[in-house]
């Protein structure tokens, strides 16, 4: 509760009396003032009673252009508030986005009339999600005012709060612009000289390279010495997270041994390399990249951000690959070539035709498209996968694929809760699953 300029004005006037009643000893003085402050009193019951009425009349409808949106993108809020006004009152309306939102266009506040009987105010506007995750709205806000006082009051019922927006990640499947200053342009061409430290100082020798001539530490000691330059043999590893679906049941257990097998391996990659890649999908949905962080206190954080089963917009649905529907035909082809009995052909004749069919009608998922040009924005040797193996495996073989053809090598790390009387598996899917190239 805040006091306006009138009631302000009102409770100094007040206290001046009163205290010239105190100091002349004067009844009537503190007469008037006693009275001004039961009025200030009277009016604020007053007005407590009429926000009370006003506040129990609220009805708040919010609807949304889509209750399911990718991360970035714009979406439009409708807003439909039904108050009953009183004639001593101006209500001001605001609308309370979810956190961690942008509002794009549209008005989030409301002037109502003052004295109006029971009317609806509509209220639109777009907002941007900047994270992923189901939000919900935080109210509204009703702003009280009259003469004397004025009183902010926050209604975040369930129907002031609802609905719940889910909001799906956005995947990076863009390689990082060149930059430029000035019109001049970032020559990344590898030089000479590029990715390479000094080793060590020696003497110059007669037929020794000019260009690697040190002329500071030359010129300290009079001698001309010659840098030797050392560079990395290899790529630090591209680590290929596979979160679980929230939609399903996962092994806990399962789930906490992989936390705690990428967690260890991020820390010794950041001290063997100084930087590490990071790709987290969950089925054939691009979550999350981390580029070369060499920050291993971020890099923590951003492992305990994502790493929690996710939201999956896209499903398979144990989707077969175009190459193995290639193999098969290949293989009923040669397998009917070689038969002898006109039903074993017939059979593989049926089995081709249907092959061919699906493959004809199948085409490229866009997921391994977005994952070819996620990972061309990488310099790699090695990759390692890790998921739990459960529901569909289906997108395992869109991520394996491109990483070798590249000629990366690939270790998919299958991770498994131990059974009674026997350890858990540490085979892969190449190996067991037949995951292939």
């Amino acid at each position: 509760m805040q006091l306006r300029r009138c009631s302000q004005g009102i409770c100094l006037v007040t206290l001046l009396l009163i205290a010239g009643a105190l100091a002349l000893d004067d009844p009537a003085l503190l007469f008037a003032g006693s009275a001004l402050a039961v009025a200030v009193l009277g009016q604020y019951l007053v007005f407590d009673r009429d926000i009370r009425e006003i506040a129990s009349s609220v009805q708040c409808r919010r609807t949304l252009g889509r209750n399911m949106v990718r991360r970035g993108t714009s979406l439009l809020v409708t807003t439909r508030i039904t108050l009953r006004g009183l004639p001593r009152i101006h209500v001001l309306i605001n609308e309370l986005p979810p956190s961690k939102t942008l509002v794009m266009d549209g008005e989030t506040t409301i002037d109502t009339v003052p004295g109006s009987p029971e009317q609806t105010y509509l209220c639109r506007y777009r907002i941007v999600p900047l994270i992923h995750g189901d939000l919900r709205f935080s109210g509204i806000e009703l702003t009280f005012k009259n003469f004397f006082f004025s009183y902010t009051l926050r209604l975040s019922r369930e129907t002031e709060t609802g609905p719940v927006l889910s909001v799906l990640p956005a995947g990076l499947f863009q390689a990082p612009s060149t930059d430029s200053l000035e019109g001049s342009r970032d020559n990344r061409k590898a030089s000479v000289l590029s990715t390479v430290d000094i080793h060590s100082l020696r003497e110059y020798q007669p037929g020794d390279d000019l260009r690697h001539v040190d002329w500071k530490i030359s010129a300290k000691y009079n001698k001309m010495y010659i840098r030797k330059y050392s560079s990395p043999t290899s790529h630090p590893p591209l680590l290929i997270v596979d979160l679980p679906w929230c939609g399903a049941p996962c092994p806990e257990k399962a789930f906490a041994k992989m936390i705690s097998e990428v967690t260890g391996m991020v820390t010794d990659t950041l001290q063997s390399f100084q930087h590490i890649s990071i790709l987290f999908i969950s089925g054939p949905n691009i979550i999350h990249l981390i580029r070369e962080e060499k920050n291993p206190a971020h890099c923590l954080a951003e492992l305990k951000e994502w790493m929690h089963p996710a939201e999956r917009s896209v499903h398979f649905y144990r989707m077969p690959d175009r190459n193995d529907l290639r193999s098969m035909i290949r293989h009923c082809e040669d397998a009917g070539s070689r038969a002898q009995d006109p039903r074993v052909r017939a059979v593989l004749e049926t089995l081709k035709d249907r092959y061919t069919g699906i493959l004809y009608c199948q085409r490229n998922p866009a997921f391994a498209g977005q994952v070819t040009r996620t990972l061309s924005q990488l310099l790699l040797t090695n990759a390692y996968l890790f998921t739990l193996g459960c529901g569909d495996t289906s997108h395992i073989r869109h991520v394996v694929r491109p990483l070798r053809t590249c000629q990366v090598q690939v270790t998919v790390r299958v991770i498994e809760e131990a059974r009674e009387g026997r350890p858990a598996r540490r085979d892969t899917f190449s190996a067991v699953r037949g995951v292939g190239a």
